[in-house]
């Protein structure tokens, strides 16, 4: 597993990339919507709020956290290095998607904003998606094998996550 620096390196290179790609595609969009050519007219039509409504929906990183939690209560009461692996990638996996949305939402906020639209992102929204996020990166970095290290610890984090995954679905949108 890398280290926690390099790991949120790559979730802020990731976030930022996705942000000048959102930025850039927008801007594209706009443009070629501009020129007078035929065939680009759907251009026109194009709602980016549509967008950003889909990348911002919760719903998809709320399930996968909770997938996650589960995941890794299965992974800790089974011993396989293999499984072990498997969960770290996985953590990877979720926290590059969640960034690459977030930087994405957050590229298209900063055009749309210097066009003169209004806000449409409030803090409680950005304060309830860093939720996901933060559960993902804290429990990958627990490691199974700490955690199977006694029989008390490992039924006690497999109850956790086991009992965590439910509530991480009924409690965040």
């Amino acid at each position: 597993m890398n280290s926690v620096s390099s790991r949120l390196k790559a979730v802020a290179i990731t976030a930022l990339f996705f942000a000048l790609s959102g930025f850039v595609l927008l801007g594209c969009i706009w443009a070629l919507a501009a020129l007078p050519v035929p065939g680009l007219e759907a251009l026109d039509a194009y709602r980016p709020h549509d967008t950003i409504a889909v990348l911002s929906d919760l719903r998809l990183a709320v399930a996968l956290s909770a997938a996650f939690l589960t995941a890794n209560g299965i992974v800790i009461a089974l011993a396989s290095d293999y499984l072990d692996r498997m969960i770290a990638i996985f953590a990877d996996v979720l926290l590059m998607l969640m960034a690459a949305a977030a930087g994405f939402v957050a590229g298209y906020w900063v055009l749309l904003r210097l066009a003169g639209f209004a806000n449409f992102m409030s803090w409680d929204f950005a304060r309830t998606a860093i939720i996901p996020p933060v559960i993902v990166f804290a429990v990958s970095l627990i490691s199974p094998r700490w955690a199977r290290s006694s029989w008390p610890l490992r039924l006690a984090m497999v109850t956790v996550f086991l009992v965590a995954a439910p509530f991480v679905l009924i409690t965040l949108p």
